[in-house]
């Protein structure tokens, strides 16, 4: 049985799980784009409170709330 990993951003007294934000990305991704998910670029930015995403080779991009 593989060990479960986690990874957390911590800023200030905020704390972000990035598994969580990374699924929130692709859940908007597939909400507002009908071509298949091929790759996915996460960039957390918690001074603005939101994380940033670009797909399919940089070609789609979009942002989640924190």
């Amino acid at each position: 049985m593989a060990a479960k990993k986690s990874v957390y951003v911590e800023v200030s007294t905020s704390k972000y799980d990035v598994d969580a934000v990374m699924k929130a990305a692709v859940k908007d991704y597939k909400a507002n784009n009908k071509t298949e998910l091929k790759n996915i670029n996460l960039y957390i930015k918690p001074e603005d409170g939101k994380a940033y995403y670009t797909a399919n080779g940089n070609k789609i991009s979009g942002s989640v709330d924190l």
